[in-house]
């Protein structure tokens, strides 16, 4: 039950906590993966700390934006998954050609740039609404099935400590992998309300503190902190580049974000009981658009707005935006104070892959409840079954096989979450039951 509306005028010292609140579950759900995706790109510790204050940031700057202009809903916009997995792919798709990383990251930001400028015009078409009737449970289902499993092996290369080319299982990564998983899952069994929400932030510390103890982890070193206020440098990776592979996936990859974002939208006025007006769906849709410019302007991995928001609003009751706002300032305050980046940065790998491990298991089990609203028929049934098979099967493909296609299309063929989600709506629609026409 909602006790603050969205306009609610709350006394100082209760605006004071829940946007201290807000600030822990924007660090909680936005540390772990530019820690991840940074070093799958080749950058250094220094370079490291610099995205993760840029992203912090960007977190605090456009969830106002999008709050105050966009959807108007307290939804934490933060780094996305999906955009995870496609980053990883594209890395480990170059590292594979003898490909220069330095090279792909110039042309992220570009491809970025241009995705955003895509959104943005679909939310001034009007169309929106159409295009979110592509979107249906079973194509949402098999992007959040498919879009763990395709980061399964990067989890499992994070608990054997061999996820940066090591050879052998490293015993303490092992047990810090571990024990980050076992603290979450027990927070969330039998944690308190709150507790439960910033889960994340006390098995990364529990995981931390052990990796720490063991000597395969560190709280940051300062001594290369180059100032205490370092400000978002604008193309930090260099001049943006073109490369029509890596623009085509990146359009793509912000298409298949509908999924995540328009599921955001609606549950939020779900859980307020509101009706969300095709007006809001359009204006959110610009400022996604806005947000995914931002990213590669900024060199930060894509955002989305998180479904999480939506559940913290269920369960504090809470849906006032001046906390949020709060949280989201302190966030942008934090984005610019380097020590702040160094510790984060120095997250261990075995830390960040299980937290992200119990994450994506729950991602998993909403696909799956997707697929039971689905209403699976038999129709329905072929295009579940054919989509997440070749999809999870080109998951399994070496790089090799790839290798010899045009350039253009590796990025977007190689990659089975963007195959098996475009897959499930052509298929979905080309095999949907139409009613028969009436008899004139």
């Amino acid at each position: 039950m909602i006790q603050y509306g969205l306009d609610a005028r709350l006394e100082p010292g209760k605006t004071a906590a829940y946007g201290v609140q807000h600030m822990v579950l924007f660090i909680a759900n936005s540390a772990i993966m530019p820690v991840i995706i940074a070093k799958s790109l080749g950058l250094g510790n220094a370079e490291i700390s610099e995205m993760l204050l840029r992203t912090f940031f960007l977190c605090g700057v456009l969830s106002i934006l999008q709050t105050r202009f966009g959807h108007l809903y307290p939804i934490i916009d933060g780094p996305s998954g999906l955009w995870l997995t496609v980053w990883i792919n594209l890395a480990a798709i170059t590292s594979a050609m003898g490909g220069d990383l330095a090279g792909l990251r110039a042309h992220l930001e570009l491809g970025m740039v241009i995705a955003g400028a895509f959104l943005i015009c679909l939310g001034f078409s009007g169309r929106m609404k159409y295009i979110a009737k592509l979107f249906s449970p079973l194509v949402n289902g098999i992007f959040l099935v498919l879009m763990p499993i395709q980061l399964s092996k990067s989890f499992i290369q994070g608990m054997l400590g061999t996820v940066y080319g090591g050879s052998e299982i490293d015993k303490s990564s092992l047990a810090a992998f571990w024990i980050t998983v076992a603290a979450m899952i027990l927070i969330n069994i039998f944690g308190s309300p709150f507790v439960k929400s910033i889960a994340i932030l006390i098995a990364i510390a529990a995981g931390w503190i052990f990796a720490v103890a063991v000597g395969i982890g560190d709280f940051g070193d300062m001594s290369g902190l180059k100032s205490f206020i370092i400000l978002p440098e604008i193309f930090p990776w260099g001049t943006p580049a073109i490369d029509p592979g890596i623009l085509i996936t990146c359009i793509l990859g912000s298409f298949l974000l509908f999924a995540n974002h328009i599921g955001s939208m609606f549950g939020m006025a779900d859980v307020l009981e509101e009706d969300f007006s095709e007006k809001q769906l359009n204006r959110g849709t610009v400022f996604f658009g806005v947000s995914t410019i931002a990213t590669g302007i900024f060199a930060t991995i894509g955002f989305v707005p998180f479904a999480t928001s939506m559940g913290i609003v269920r369960m504090t009751g809470v849906a006032t935006r001046k906390p949020f706002y709060l949280g989201s300032a302190a966030m942008v305050v934090l984005g610019i104070i380097g020590p702040v980046g160094l510790f984060f940065a120095a997250i261990p790998p075995s830390v960040g892959y299980g937290s992200l491990l119990v994450l994506f298991a729950v991602i998993v089990k909403q696909g799956v409840d997707n697929f039971k609203k689905a209403g699976l028929t038999e129709r329905k049934g072929f295009a579940l079954g054919i989509a997440m098979l070749t999809g999870t099967g080109i998951m399994m493909q070496p790089f090799e096989i790839f290798e010899r296609l045009p350039a253009i299309v590796v990025p977007f063929v190689s990659n089975g979450l963007l195959v098996g989600v475009i897959l499930a709506i052509v298929l979905e629609q080309a095999l949907e039951e139409r009613a028969p026409k009436a008899e004139r």
